[in-house]
């Protein structure tokens, strides 16, 4: 019962998680058509590689696919929040003149605001604007340790988080490989969050037309 269980979590789980992200994604590619390119550039360079026939390797080595992804799970994270329970006690220290320590103890929850965080100018600079380049070989670097947690972290983080990119990751690439992502009449851009649901969703939902490449040798 206990194994059955935990396959059914993690599948039904990650459904409204990886929704969320390939929901936002396409949103992104929309509003943003010269990453749409580039991030096509590199589809079609990967096919052509490896002669038309994906595989898993070939995946796994495309980085701009990669930024891409990271860059939506840090502006639209499917969890606005985490919390952990505290194991043993703990004193958050205090930072800024005027504020007090925090005594934790054993049973206290803490939540985290995910979302906030990975929108704080202090950590990404001009956090709004959707930028994969944050996560190219140069600056992820930089990246200041626990600011970016789109599926929590340590021990307790998302066990499904390499099965949700590796999906996201095929369905963007046969996708994008056959068509264009282009706005519609119902496309929101930019997109208002909906105030009746309590993860990330549209307003109106996420709308986006599929318009057929041209074919060529490389995306066939």
């Amino acid at each position: 019962m206990d194994i059955a269980a935990q396959a059914m979590i993690f599948f039904l789980a990650g459904f409204d998680s990886v929704s969320v992200l390939m929901s936002f994604m396409g949103y992104e590619l929309v509003a943003n058509p010269d990453i749409q390119t580039t991030l096509q550039k590199e589809i079609d360079d990967t096919l052509t590689e490896c002669n038309g026939k994906l595989t898993y390797e070939a995946l796994l080595k495309m980085k701009y696919m990669d930024m891409v992804i990271s860059e939506t799970l840090r502006k639209w994270p499917a969890a606005v929040i985490t919390d952990r329970v505290c194991s043993k006690p703990f004193t958050i220290e205090p930072v800024n003149p005027g504020e007090a320590p925090v005594h934790l103890k054993p049973g206290d929850v803490v939540f985290i605001p995910i979302n906030a965080i990975q929108r704080d100018a202090q950590y990404f600079s001009n956090p709004d604007k959707f930028d994969p380049e944050r996560f190219n070989e140069e600056n992820k670097g930089n990246i200041k340790p626990y600011t970016y947690m789109p599926f929590g972290l340590g021990p307790r983080n998302c066990i499904g988080s390499r099965f949700a990119i590796l999906e996201t990751k095929t369905i963007f690439f046969f996708m994008l490989s056959k068509f264009n992502f282009i706005a519609i009449d119902k496309t929101q851009i930019p997109v208002r969050l909906s105030r009746k649901s309590f993860n990330v969703a549209g307003e109106n939902g996420i709308w986006i037309g599929l318009k057929p490449r041209s074919i060529t040798k490389t995306n066939i």
